[in-house]
């Protein structure tokens, strides 16, 4: 294989003090973050405020399950086999490459990685739990990318490319989050996908914060996320009856209608629709590990938004310039899970917009990355080389 392979979906394991190690003087003054220890000694729950973080089963990721554990699984349920849960009791002591930025690169060698966009795995399930301080969550998000800045930098050797964490909760904080990670080198930033706290992503309310991104050439992600959030409750209200817990059948009917592919589409669809590509041309924005199967019905809804007699679409102060299918196509790249249609995606939004994201090393990942080109066969060389690094290089270049 002669793919100069560039990932665009690795993790780490964040430390303890993840939140902690630079912590401001109202967190440290309420201690908003605390871990506490179960009374049989046994395992370490992690508090924010009076709210347990229970998303994760064990936060302190030691120990964790093996990679790609669950890959084989997730092809099985793609194709109709019987699902099977049993991978996740294979769990093992916590790997140096999972904190350990040099150890990492090591592991890319073996790889074959010669570079990679590098995601969280606890941060991307809290942001639910601050309600509507906005000073606290936004003290613990910088907190959070000082720890980020020190343990794994920002551009580490031009090889390991950590996305800063941004929320959506205030245009003036976020857009000050923006600029200290730009100022600290920051390539991308990732933000939860869904509605932005009552507004739409693209509500000029947001525009300075959009304005400095393409300014700074910053590739903005959304990620998959857990945890409580403001896109889950309308589902928990409209689909079972509160004060009742939630059952089995709740939560299965949960991740059918309300799961990461339903957030993709609803971002995107406000993006386009609302004109910020219109507004700020040169901005550049990728989906991670949410999937492709939802993305050939929002083409259609899109293209079908504006009436079958009106075919215009007039959106906070501009008129779209193409069809919505077409601007997406323009500005939105896609990391697909491998075990779905990957070169049908390729075909639907042109094979320079398919970034090849393993997800490593997660139970759900794949155990070898360079595997994923397994995915693609049927496509030219180019177009495999393209999807497995070329344009997710192109993407980050300076």
């Amino acid at each position: 294989m002669d793919f100069r392979i560039f990932d665009a979906d690795q993790h780490y394991y964040e430390a303890e003090d993840c939140l902690t190690r630079f912590a401001s003087e109202r967190m440290k003054s309420e201690k908003f973050v605390r871990w506490v220890t179960e009374a049989d000694g046994k395992r370490k729950r992690l508090l924010l405020g009076n709210q347990l973080v229970n998303v994760i089963g064990n936060p302190t990721f030691n120990p964790i399950a093996l990679p790609g554990v669950l890959h084989e699984t997730l092809k099985k349920i793609e194709s109709g086999d019987v699902r099977g849960l049993s991978a996740y009791l294979q769990i093992e002591p916590i790997r140096a490459e999972y904190r350990d930025r040099d150890v990492r690169l090591k592991v890319m060698d073996e790889q074959q990685v010669e570079q990679t966009l590098l995601f969280p795995t606890l941060a991307v399930t809290i942001e639910g739990y601050f309600n509507s301080d906005i000073d606290m969550l936004y003290d613990c998000i910088h907190a959070f990318n000082r720890w980020l800045e020190a343990d794994w930098g920002f551009s580490y050797r031009n090889r390991i490319f950590a996305a800063g964490y941004v929320s959506m909760m205030d245009a003036e904080r976020a857009t000050t989050e923006l600029e200290w990670l730009i100022r600290a080198g920051a390539r991308l930033i990732t933000i939860r996908p869904g509605p932005a706290y009552g507004r739409s992503p693209a509500d000029p309310y947001f525009d300075r914060f959009w304005a400095r991104a393409e300014e700074a050439g910053i590739l903005v992600t959304y990620h998959a996320f857990d945890g409580p959030s403001q896109e889950t409750e309308p589902f928990r209200k409209n689909w079972r009856a509160p004060p009742h817990a939630m059952r089995g059948e709740d939560r299965l009917l949960e991740h059918a209608i309300a799961g990461h592919d339903r957030f993709a589409f609803d971002t995107l669809a406000a993006l386009i629709l609302h004109n910020l590509f219109g507004r700020f041309p040169k901005l550049k924005v990728a989906t991670i590990e949410m999937g492709c199967g939802w993305v050939g019905y929002l083409l259609n809804r899109l293209d079908h938004a504006g009436g079958i007699a009106n075919r215009k679409i007039t959106a906070f102060g501009g008129t779209l310039g193409d069809r919505p299918s077409e601007i997406f196509k323009r500005h939105i790249w896609v990391a697909p899970f491998p075990e779905e249609d990957v070169v049908g995606l390729a075909r639907l939004v042109g094979a320079g917009h398919v970034l090849m994201g393993s997800d490593w090393p997660h139970a759900e990942s794949v155990p070898q990355p360079k595997d994923f080109a397994k995915c693609l066969a049927g496509l030219s060389p180019a177009e495999q080389r393209n999807i497995m690094g070329k344009n997710t290089q192109n993407l980050i270049a300076a």
